[in-house]
């Protein structure tokens, strides 16, 4: 009985120890369940965890910025002035799976190559270029094996292989050349996105685009500038975020998270600048300051109808008389108000047509080269009324041969008793006031009025009053006067200078910038007519233009010379006086040289402006704006007029109403019987030239004619079908547009033309 009780004593202890496993086992498994469950929720479900730098203080989670892809800058036609290249940095992970499990033989030996690719491709030349230490294939081989030595040791890290980030081509060139980046041995490409600013074409419009806040240049961090810092909402676009978790070996992982987002990338800001004729323009203006030895120079273009800056080159000198001239200095364009001098004189103009009672044959009797106004006394550069014919000159002579005398007497004789009511009507045109880009800190225009400190300290009504009229006491950055003659232009609608055209976003337009009314109606149309009269009496060449003779088309336009006694180098006052007294200044000041043109003259679509600043010397102590300006202003003129095809006066059409035929002349017998069905009669006048030309004279006779190839010149292909037309333009280096079918009738840029680098683009029109 004893044993019977112990025998079941035993089989309960048993029992009991194995009811207590099982719900340890169970407990141990829900256990388990659960923390893989809560894992999975976490890692993969909920929305709702937190980790933010409070909650994750232990390490185990960080969030990650994803920078936004910078936008680009682009000119009008589509080419990037300012672009984000995406780079990459490749590490290489000791302790990747593809690493531990390589043979280590085999990894040896691809190290030894990789360490000679990587040596030879990041050469000398290029880490001195692009300013990192350069890396040789022993050191290289050195880095490369401590490192193993550190993973054998238990001491993985991620080594970054590359000295500097690489572009995606870069990176698909090595993969096919370095073997061992396609081993899957611990290479991680894009472990870190960087966006590098480039501006492709260097400095080009520099003072317009700016540059990148964040760009570091030398060493030192900019706060940005120009379109860069005042489109920056648009072009950098929104960041975006990643919640990581830490995992072995000091690596990091991407988890779900509800605060995870994608970044969203910058616009495109698309300006109004032309590439080609900035790049031009940079070339001309800066060969004449380097020949004149200046200090500055401004070259502009205005589209009149829209505001458009087509271009904008400011050019200032390392030096005083250097010839480092840079786009990096100085905008002087917006932001260099000096006195404008002559060109001054069509504001004067407006105000004597409008209301001072004059129109473009009243007279004004002139003496000589220099006389007393009020109690000033003015200087003109040469004897107008011996150039006239006549003591009594007109205000359109007095424009068109630029004299002072002339708008000094004018305007004192009409508003001395008055001279607020002058003041005022220059200060509701605006000259008093800033253009509309401000952003770009604009220099305001400044005019002083009659009673203020200002116009007392340069005299009274007397004297003050005949400056003002001829471009002095007054003072006008240079965009501020291209954008009142641009206001003529524009047919008496001033419109502000115009940037940005638009902002885009893979294609679609998200914004575009309006055209500003500055003043809708500058003067009447009896007088916008009178003012069109005196600038196209200004453009005679035998005048102040006479560098800007034989151009392809009429235009009309105003110089102007101010000598510069404020503002600018803290030139004497006295320079200024003695000038004014017909005594010849000392060398301590600088000349203005300007030129304002339109083009075409009866009705104008751009307007053009190129101002230089030079420092007198003793063997030359005076200067004129049209030897400072004149060469620059009619390469861009010419350039204009060659790029734009509506601008180009149509050619006479063919003869014949049955058209004409081009065809290879080496088939004489095919010309001869195309020649025959078109007429009752052939004068067949082939030779060895290329080309033949089948058309109909007026009698009705058919007639061939063979046309040779010149290289280097504009071709003739009137007559020709626009395939043959396009091969020979094309293979002469042009671009080619047309309009209508059939057979070419008229070509924009007449053949012999000689083909430079202001060519470049032809339309042709073709029968219907």
């Amino acid at each position: 009985m004893s044993q019977t009780k112990n025998s079941e004593k035993k089989g309960n202890a048993k029992q009991d120890i194995l009811h207590r496993v099982g719900v340890l086992y169970t407990l141990f498994i829900l256990a388990a369940l659960g923390i893989t469950a809560r894992l999975i929720w976490v890692q993969f479900v909920s929305p709702s965890v937190k980790h933010n730098a409070e909650v994750m203080s232990d390490g185990v989670y960080r969030t990650k910025t994803i920078s936004a892809h910078r936008g680009a800058i682009l000119a009008s036609t589509g080419e990037p002035l300012a672009l984000s290249s995406v780079r990459y940095e490749a590490t290489f992970d000791f302790a990747a799976e593809g690493f531990r499990d390589a043979k280590p033989e085999d990894f040896k030996t691809n190290v030894d190559s990789l360490a000679k690719l990587l040596a030879q491709h990041f050469s000398p030349a290029d880490a001195e270029r692009e300013g990192y230490d350069y890396i040789s294939e022993q050191e290289y081989r050195n880095i490369f094996y401590t490192n193993i030595a550190k993973e054998e040791k238990r001491a993985p890290r991620a080594l970054k292989i590359f000295p500097r980030s690489v572009t995606t081509d870069e990176w698909n060139m090595m993969k096919r050349q370095f073997p061992i980046l396609n081993l899957n041995m611990g290479v991680v490409y894009g472990s870190e996105r960087v966006d590098e600013r480039i501006y492709p074409s260097d400095d080009l419009a520099r003072q317009v685009i700016g540059r990148d806040g964040m760009l570091v240049i030398k060493g030192d961090t900019s706060r940005g500038s120009g379109l860069e810092l005042i489109y920056d909402e648009y072009l950098s676009g929104h960041d975006g975020l990643a919640v990581e978790q830490r995992i072995a070996h000091g690596f990091w992982t991407r988890v779900n998270d509800k605060r995870n987002r994608m970044p969203e990338d910058g616009c495109n800001v698309v300006t109004t600048i032309d590439a080609g004729l900035q790049k031009m323009a940079t070339e001309r203006l800066r060969d004449a300051l380097i020949s004149e030895e200046a200090s500055f120079g401004v070259a502009m273009v205005m589209e009149a109808a829209t505001g458009n800056i087509l271009c904008m080159v400011n050019l200032s000198s390392g030096e005083e008389r250097g010839t480092n001239y840079t786009e990096r200095v100085y905008n002087h364009a917006m932001r260099t108000a000096l006195c404008p001098g002559s060109t001054m004189k069509l504001a004067s103009t407006m105000a004597l047509l409008e209301i001072g009672g004059m129109d473009v044959n009243s007279t004004v009797e002139i003496k000589g080269a220099a006389e007393t106004v009020g109690k000033t006394r003015v200087v003109d550069s040469h004897n107008v009324a011996r150039e006239v014919g006549s003591d009594s000159v007109t205000l359109r002579d007095g424009f068109a041969h630029s004299s002072n005398i002339f708008f000094a007497k004018a305007v004192y004789e009409r508003f001395k008793d008055d001279p607020k009511r002058y003041t005022d009507y220059l200060e509701d045109l605006l000259f008093n006031d800033y253009v509309g880009l401000g952003e770009f800190k604009e220099a305001r225009s400044r005019v002083p009025h009659p009673g203020t400190e200002e116009w007392r300290r340069h005299g009274d009504n007397a004297t003050t009053l005949p400056r003002l009229a001829f471009g002095y006491i007054i003072e006008l950055p240079t965009v501020h006067t291209l954008t009142f003659y641009n206001g003529v232009a524009n047919g008496g609608r001033m419109v502000a200078p115009r940037l940005v055209d638009r902002i885009e976003r893979d294609g679609e337009v998200v914004k575009r910038m309006p055209v500003l009314t500055l003043k809708d109606k500058m003067c009447s149309a009896k007088t916008l007519d009178a003012l069109y009269e005196c600038l196209a009496a200004a453009a005679v060449p035998e005048r102040t233009a006479w560098r800007l003779k034989d151009l392809p088309i009429s235009f009309g336009c105003k110089t102007g010379t101010a000598q510069i006694w404020s503002n600018f180098n803290t030139v004497a006052k006295k320079d200024y006086q003695q000038m004014l007294d017909g005594m010849t200044p000392s060398i301590d000041h600088y000349y203005l040289g300007s030129i304002v043109t339109m083009m075409p003259q009866d009705k104008p679509k751009y307007t053009i402006m190129v101002s230089v600043a030079k420092q007198s010397t003793p063997t030359h102590p005076t200067y004129f704006g049209i030897s400072l300006t004149g060469s620059v202003a009619r390469d861009i003129m010419e350039y204009v007029y060659d790029n734009d095809p509506t601008l180009h006066a149509t050619l006479e059409s063919a003869e014949t109403p049955y058209g004409a035929t081009a065809i290879k002349s080496g088939e004489s017998k095919a010309v001869e019987h195309i020649s025959k069905r078109l007429a009752n009669g052939v004068d067949l006048k082939n030779d060895d030239s290329e080309w033949s030309i089948a058309t109909v004279n007026e009698a009705g006779c058919a007639v061939v004619e063979t046309r040779k190839i010149e290289e280097g010149v504009v071709p003739n292909v009137v007559g020709m079908g626009l395939s043959d037309a396009l091969y020979l333009l094309e293979h002469a280096g042009l671009k080619v547009t047309h309009t209508g079918a059939g057979r070419v009738v008229s070509q924009s840029i007449k053949n012999g033309t000689r083909i430079n680098g202001n060519i470049k683009n032809i339309h042709l029109y073709l029968e219907r």
